[in-house]
């Protein structure tokens, strides 16, 4: 693998992370734009099953593999919103996903 996919791959997990943490943002202060910033998400998850569409299964990475069944599993239930707190930790916990496949990223970088 190149260091260029894996600061691509890191560059998407960002990306994805800043659009739940905005979403999480407008749940707690009940912000009218809520539902596009839930629909953003949602359209993010998609076009990013799409680009890994494109790239062959013997390339991927253990850091591309598990933001690849991350993006499946939400992709299949999308985020739903629940009472404000129980929404929030759904939230952080997705986040904390991320983050860990990030942190495994970055022994590659």
């Amino acid at each position: 693998m190149y260091n260029l996919e894996y600061h691509q791959l890191a560059q998407h997990i960002h990306k994805l992370l800043n659009l739940i943490e905005t979403y999480k943002f407008a749940i707690v202060t009940q912000n009218k734009k809520k539902q596009q910033y839930k629909q953003d998400i949602q359209q993010f998850i998609e076009d990013e099953l799409i680009l890994f569409s494109d790239i062959s299964l013997q390339r991927f990475s253990l850091p591309h593999y598990n933001y690849y069944q991350f993006l499946l599993i939400h992709d299949q239930n999308p985020i739903e919103e629940l009472t404000i707190g129980n929404t929030i930790k759904y939230l952080d916990t997705l986040q904390n996903q991320l983050l860990e496949t990030h942190k495994l990223l970055q022994t590659f970088l």
